[in-house]
């Protein structure tokens, strides 16, 4: 569930449009199964990036979803599971990863506007036991610092892979509350809370537990209640265990061989959520127009600033042009997903996929299609 704070946009942003351009010049295409129909303008493009993105041989199966003005739009290369010719499709089930920090983000502005949950509170009001070792010269961890992570929480405690069960290709299997107590027994605070980023699983594994004790009701079932289902998000969850094989995306290490599918069902806000590109681009749109107002919380700035900050476990940037980016990206052991909203442009753009391909150019080429930058550089070649 890896997750670093993107750099300077503008910069990814010239990358983004000399990689485009140095690809159209050249001309050059793999053959991937896909179902582009090539008719567009924007199925071109998007093509092009797609077919660089499958030149890392570690590649198996991507889809993508578009939102661009309204508009929506998807495209799916590859396959499902390598050596089976199944072409992934709107609904095929991928790990999402730490994308699913951006839900539990939603989940805590409903816990504020619903007065259960205050940004300010120390987090010690919601925990049973002692513990003196959450605050530093007399500052405590806040909720604030738990969903944006200046909270000083190691990113993962040690007892995760020290413990006999650990299984360092379904690592967090198992690994629940009483663990991530006993890690928050252990460990440290080196300065205060509040002051610097430093992304932690382990902060917002208990921002969900928290959010669990506040309501009563385990983590997927406020996700359903207070997102999915007002969003009609029908093929989002965590347990996938009653859908037949055709319709996950398995995800695959390095040389291509599957690999199991993560179990983080005992800590599920840091990264549980399993998602198809048909219901990620429902949530893209319910983000770009605020449909609830936990989902207009969860975009307000708590550390930093709108041109580089964060929200409610979102990533808050700002293009060259002044326009406000929401975004999170996830990985598992062989899945990894972005997911970026545009709210003043009603655009966006999710990428889903079931290797450990490297997507980074992706992302930056689709953001310049998604926002029109590329359109002048195109028109010159």
């Amino acid at each position: 569930m890896n997750q670093n704070k993107r750099t300077n946009t503008a910069r990814g942003t010239f990358c983004a449009i000399l990689s485009l351009t140095v690809s159209f010049c050249s001309g050059q295409q793999l053959s991937i199964p896909s179902d582009n129909p090539l008719v567009t303008r924007l199925d071109s493009l998007v093509d092009q990036s797609a077919q660089r993105y499958f030149q890392d041989k570690k590649a198996v199966g991507l889809s993508i979803g578009i939102v661009q003005k309204g508009t929506i739009h998807f495209y799916n290369y590859g396959e499902s599971k390598a050596g089976t010719n199944q072409l992934p499709n709107i609904h095929t089930i991928y790990e999402i990863g730490s994308a699913t920090k951006s839900f539990t983000g939603i989940l805590l502005g409903q816990a504020i506007l619903d007065k259960k949950i205050r940004l300010e509170d120390d987090i010690r009001h919601y925990l049973k036991g002692s513990y003196p070792n959450l605050s530093y010269k007399g500052v405590p961890i806040r909720i604030r610092d738990l969903t944006n992570h200046t909270s000083r929480i190691t990113r993962i405690f040690p007892n995760m892979w020290q413990r006999p069960a650990y299984d360092s290709l379904n690592p967090l299997r198992d690994y629940n509350r009483q663990l991530l107590y006993e890690g928050l027994h252990q460990m440290k605070m080196d300065t205060l809370p509040g002051k610097i980023y430093s992304y932690s699983n382990m902060a917002v594994a208990l921002l969900g537990i928290i959010l669990e004790d506040t309501y009563q009701q385990d983590y997927f079932a406020l996700v359903s209640n207070k997102i999915l289902t007002p969003l009609q998000m029908k093929d989002t969850r965590i347990d996938i265990t009653s859908l037949p094989t055709s319709r996950i995306a398995w995800p695959h290490n390095e040389q291509r061989q599957v690999v199991p599918l993560w179990d983080i069902s005992k800590l599920p806000a840091m990264g549980a959520l399993r998602s198809s590109t048909a219901d990620m681009v429902k949530f893209i749109n319910a983000n770009n127009k605020e449909t609830s107002p936990a989902i207009a919380l969860s975009h307000n700035v708590t550390f930093g600033t709108e041109k580089e900050g964060m929200g409610l476990n979102w990533f808050i940037h700002s293009t060259p042009d002044g326009y406000k980016v929401l975004e999170h990206s996830g990985g598992t052991g062989g899945s990894r997903s972005s997911l970026e909203c545009f709210p003043q442009l009603n655009s966006g753009f999710v990428i889903l996929t079931n290797s450990l391909a490297n997507r980074n150019n992706l992302e930056r080429e689709l953001a310049v299609i998604v926002v029109g930058v590329a359109k002048p550089i195109i028109g010159t070649l």
